[in-house]
């Protein structure tokens, strides 16, 4: 599927800045916008930061990041 033209979270129209993702204290630059490894949504720089969760290299978005993060505090799972 090829990259929409507006953030699908919060439906802002990307501009050269949104396309710099935080990673830590870097920036990595890309040229469309990254895709959400959970709920597939493309985000904007703004509601999408490169995480290192599993692979060191994650995409989540901030509303998926959250979630993972309760699911993490709460504990259970396999």
């Amino acid at each position: 599927m090829e990259p929409p033209e507006n953030c699908q979270s919060c439906l802002r129209t990307v501009t050269e800045a949104a396309l710099h993702y935080r990673r830590g204290d870097e920036l990595v630059s890309n040229p469309a916008l990254l895709q959400c490894d959970v709920c597939e949504r493309f985000a904007c720089s703004e509601c999408l930061r490169i995480y290192d969760i599993f692979s060191g290299y994650d995409f989540p978005c901030h509303t998926c990041a959250r979630e993972l993060e309760k699911a993490r505090l709460r504990g259970g799972g396999h």
